[in-house]
């Protein structure tokens, strides 16, 4: 994998390229493919995946974004001979590298099986063997089609709870038989620590999820510090009501919490225009792309949002712990970031040491990397948006801000900007 990271020094202002990470503040790969996910661990170093066209690439760099050498290059596959691609990487207390995400194969009868699926990696870069089936976790869904999405459309995602129990979450696209409809189902699954599914987590280790009894997109999670695990995404009826943005709180062992929301659940009501669609570009989010748990288990929900003025704006919700609207952010409103005739969606986000919230996605064909306070003001981050996409972000312990990405081409691209 031919790479360029190589850097100078310069100090610049807050939301500036660090010209002393990478190469002249980046880091650039010449195959062509996306970076899906990236996480930073106690001492600044980068873990991150590269998605090449079927397979998948862990690799490690050094905090000043040079690759770290003794860290083992790891191209995978979630399973033998079908299409992977990751949407999650988790950093395990024993640094340990979980990457979670979605494997497409057909299966014995040669039927299209789609699955969520987790590996863990040692901090070597060599696959754990302890953990799952040789390294590996392949979760069991319905029968579905969902298909390897030519927009890398996350179809899983996975945090840790405080125990280093694994939640995963997964929508599904399924068929019941070839004179039925397709159907959305989503699964969360518990997995103990050694990659096996959790008995004691609703029905063997997973439960089904609908909101209200609606037809349903979930696959964000995030756990609360008593354990409570919170699932956001959307839910819509089958008579042309426009998709609702719904949150909502189950226990750690898999009951639905009723004093969450309104009898567990929460919906986001956002006012805008008739049209909810998908545009096409590499990364693409639903109208709900993330969930993140602040540490006083307020929740932040991100996404898109097609505002009344026809124009798609990125948006950021935030929550009470208990799924009110909370006042205090944005006076109790739903957070709107636009970019002139650019068409915008968030696809990820994280928090600073000092708890600003950063967003990242795209803005038509430029990088969105915003800054919002806990106030819920939009502060105006980048200097300049440099053309690509973004899928996720990480902070550094230096305060350094780290985006994932593209670049045009689509080529995997990662930038870091000055945070502080």
């Amino acid at each position: 994998m031919d790479n360029q990271s190589t850097g100078s020094n310069s100090n610049r202002r807050p939301g500036d390229l660090d010209r002393s990470f990478g190469t002249e503040g980046s880091i650039q790969f010449n195959e062509g493919g996306n970076t899906t996910a990236i996480v930073s661990d106690g001492g600044g170093k980068l873990i991150f995946t590269l998605n090449l066209e079927s397979r998948f690439v862990l690799t490690r760099y050094l905090r000043d974004g040079i690759e770290d050498d003794t860290f083992r290059y790891v191209l995978l596959n979630f399973r033998d001979r079908d299409d992977s691609t990751p949407t999650r990487v988790l950093l395990q207390e024993d640094e340990k590298i979980l990457v979670i995400g979605s494997s497409y194969k057909a299966d014995e009868q040669d039927q299209d099986k789609w699955q969520a699926a987790v590996v863990r990696i040692d901090t070597d870069g060599t696959i754990d063997n302890s953990f799952g089936w040789l390294g590996r976790a392949v979760l069991p869904g319905p029968n579905n089609r969902n298909g390897p999405s030519p927009l890398n459309y996350k179809h899983v995602d996975g945090c840790l709870q405080i125990d280093q129990k694994i939640l995963i979450c997964a929508s599904y696209d399924a068929f019941e038989g070839d004179d039925k409809p397709l159907k959305k189902l989503n699964r969360l699954f518990c997995l103990r620590d050694n990659g096996v599914l959790d008995p004691d987590f609703g029905s063997g280790g997973f439960i089904d999820i609908q909101f209200h009894g609606y037809e349903s997109r979930a696959c964000d999670v995030q756990v609360q510090r008593d354990r409570k695990i919170i699932v956001a995404g959307s839910s819509y009826r089958l008579d042309g009501t426009p998709r609702t943005r719904t949150v909502a709180r189950y226990m750690p062992t898999g009951e639905l919490d009723p004093s969450f929301g309104s009898d567990g659940f929460t919906e986001i009501a956002v006012e805008e225009g008739p049209v909810q669609s998908l545009a096409p570009y590499p990364f693409q989010s639903d109208i709900v792309s993330r969930v993140l748990v602040q540490d006083d288990d307020k929740i932040l929900v991100a996404g898109y949002a097609d505002a009344t003025d026809g124009q798609q704006s990125g948006l950021l919700v935030r929550l009470e712990a208990n799924g009110r609207m909370d006042g205090s952010f944005n006076d109790g409103k739903p957070l709107l970031i636009s970019y002139p005739s650019k068409e915008t969606t968030i696809h990820s986000m994280t928090l600073q040491a000092d708890g600003k919230i950063l967003l990242v996605g795209r803005a038509s064909a430029s990088l969105v990397c915003e800054r919002v306070d806990q106030n819920g003001q939009i502060e105006g981050f980048l200097s300049e948006q440099p053309e690509g996409q973004s899928s996720d972000v990480t902070v550094q312990v230096s305060g350094r801000v780290v985006v994932a990405g593209n670049s045009q081409g689509p080529k995997p691209h990662i930038w870091g900007f000055v945070g502080n």
